[in-house]
């Protein structure tokens, strides 16, 4: 499951490699939780990075407020779906913009430990689906989206035992995504797990753990700056369990500058669960 991610780029990284046109202001965001807003391009205007709720709210929905997940799709399961086949079938297919994601290693029952996941690119896409939702009472539009996933790969799965991870288009494969075109069944090839030799993780602050709500925000940088793992205790046996990680590098992908400084956006209710 995917339900927090990153993108802390500079709106120059986003743009350099493409020829995009950025609708509106762009802020970095260095926690993307379900009802926050992240950035997209979607088929149907493939030239245009378009800010979007992330949480898909269903057309036929009496209100923003849904009563099931709608961050998360299996791709596997996306034409089985009465909420997000016509979306695969009329191909309102998205590219999420993100430079991260988090995921936790569950340790123990209260011992859950965020790790963020990179890609040997500065920013990447996920994979997406996207819908429009107006609201019956007063007419907004509020246009959305959700993740797909897929079974995870080693990196991921080393540290997130839950199987899953969320589709991270090569970069070849992005302008393909969202070629209307393109048969269901070619689409849904391309979700498959990133390769393991293109991807790393290193630990964060559980300050990632707290909700941000309009009265107390979690959106401060210093979330994505890697932090030392905490030691880990011995087993009953007397066999060390895995020590702590060496002192975690930066990523490749990071300049000598470190993490950029800058605000936050928007606020959105508490989450069940973390990540999840």
């Amino acid at each position: 499951m995917c339900a927090r991610y990153t993108l802390t780029a500079e709106e120059k990284e986003i743009l350099k490699e493409n020829k995009y046109v950025l609708n509106g202001e762009y802020k970095p965001d260095p926690n993307i939780a379900i009802s926050d807003y992240g950035f997209v391009v979607t088929s149907d205007e493939p030239d245009l990075v378009q800010r979007m709720r992330f949480g898909i709210i269903p057309e036929d929905s009496a209100s923003a407020h849904v009563d099931f997940a709608t961050f998360n799709i299996r791709s596997e399961e996306v034409l089985d779906k009465p909420t997000f086949e016509p979306l695969i079938r009329f191909r309102k297919t998205c590219l999420i913009i993100a430079d991260g994601f988090y995921e936790p290693e569950t340790v123990t029952e209260n011992d859950k430990r965020p790790w963020r996941f990179v890609t040997e690119r500065k920013t990447f896409c996920f994979a997406g689906l996207w819908t429009q939702w107006t609201d019956p009472d007063t007419g907004e539009v509020i246009n959305s989206y959700a993740i797909l996933t897929c079974e995870s790969n080693r990196t991921v799965e080393e540290k997130h035992k839950k199987g899953r991870m969320p589709v991270i288009l090569p970069k070849v494969y992005e302008k393909m995504w969202l070629n209307k075109k393109l048969s269901i069944e070619e689409l849904l090839s391309l979700c498959v797990p990133y390769p393991d030799h293109l991807m790393s993780c290193y630990r964060v602050s559980k300050k990632v753990n707290r909700p941000s709500t309009k009265l107390r925000p979690n959106k401060d940088m210093s979330l994505i700056d890697p932090v030392e793992d905490e030691p880990r205790q011995q087993n009953i046996f007397g066999a060390d369990l895995p020590k702590r990680n060496e002192p975690v590098e930066k990523p490749k992908t990071w300049n000598s500058q470190g993490a950029k400084k800058v605000q936050k956006p928007k606020d959105r209710p508490a989450e069940p669960g973390l990540f999840d």
